[in-house]
């Protein structure tokens, strides 16, 4: 790879061109176990975690809109200028790329960008998320990325087109303890019932998209689509689940990583189980029947994780 010269980091184009395997994208339906992937996998010498969920290359009025010509490159710009800048969560926690780098080397960048865009849109968009995060890999010398934000597998078939070399994460859990998890947020469903429909209905779209063609392009391969269970990893076959994580990404089992996973990633980190915090025997009775019936629903629709859901459901009750 070529990297600028040392100061040049605020106007120069960052050239590289990541090898097979060298950026990771994690997605899934939100409280998943993205983030903790993410960390999980920063800890190896080959990946450098991007610490926020960058979203302007896969989620709504993003890369994949702008692509699709669902939204113009002014709005594209606009919401990536303001919003994907500085956004600010509904907890009134400041998030955006801001985190990342100074205002003149994304003002380079993007300007950059929408002078490329109009010539050749795909690598101008590759060129724009290469310019925005490489720099981060360059600092920690590490060859390789890792992305969560949480469309990465929805989108994963445009993101394709941008990065042929990606490798995606598909992070999913319990579907209780997902629910569970997003009826405390202030823009999550009431209930746990309820939050089973949200984290249902946000698998079914991630089918969905995963599904859909972009100019001929081809399903994600088992070499390419990674799923990995929250509830194996930290509770169920732990060493098995980590180990096909490693394979799949063809890295070793370093000791950064390896002391992450034995100190950060159990039980009582993950929140297992805390779908039965403050459900009477009733209470439980309906839920389980809901997630039972809902799993049995996503194996009819073919839903590329039911099956992994339905075994840890199993193992671990």
């Amino acid at each position: 790879m070529t990297e600028p010269a040392a100061g040049a980091w605020e106007t120069a184009a960052y050239q590289v061109r990541p090898a097979e395997g060298d950026l990771v994208l994690i997605g899934g339906t939100g409280r998943s176990g993205t983030h903790v992937l993410s960390r999980l996998l920063g800890r190896n010498s080959r990946y450098a975690a991007v610490p926020i969920e960058a979203r302007f290359h896969c989620h709504k009025r993003g890369i994949p809109d702008l692509l699709a010509g669902k939204v113009t490159l002014a709005e594209f710009l606009d919401k990536l200028r303001d919003f994907w800048w500085h956004r600010v969560r509904v907890d009134d926690q400041p998030r955006g790329l801001y985190n990342l780098l100074t205002r003149r080397r994304f003002d380079a960048v993007v300007e950059r960008f929408e002078d490329e865009y109009q010539a050749d849109p795909v690598p101008a968009c590759r060129q724009l998320f290469v310019d925005l995060f490489w720099p981060l890999a360059a600092e920690q010398d590490k060859p390789g990325l890792v992305e969560m934000s949480s469309h990465n597998v929805r989108e994963a078939r445009t993101l394709q087109r941008l990065f042929g070399e990606a490798r995606f994460v598909h992070a999913v859990r319990d579907g209780r303890d997902a629910a569970s998890s997003v009826t405390t947020k202030t823009w999550g469903p009431g209930t746990v019932l309820k939050g089973i429909d949200w984290w249902a209905d946000r698998l079914r779209a991630i089918e969905t998209g995963l599904r859909a063609t972009h100019d001929g392009a081809n399903a994600l391969s088992s070499s390419e689509l990674c799923v990995v269970v929250l509830d194996d990893l930290v509770l169920g076959d732990r060493e098995g689940t980590y180990g096909r994580l490693l394979d799949f990404l063809g890295i070793d089992d370093e000791p950064g990583m390896r002391e992450f996973f034995d100190l950060q990633m159990h039980p009582d980190a993950a929140h297992l189980a805390r779908w039965r915090e403050g459900l009477g025997r009733i209470g439980r009775r309906r839920v389980q029947r809901k997630y039972e019936n809902t799993l049995e629903a996503l194996e009819r629709e073919q839903n590329h994780v039911a099956r992994s859901l339905i075994d840890a459901y199993k193992r671990l009750g």
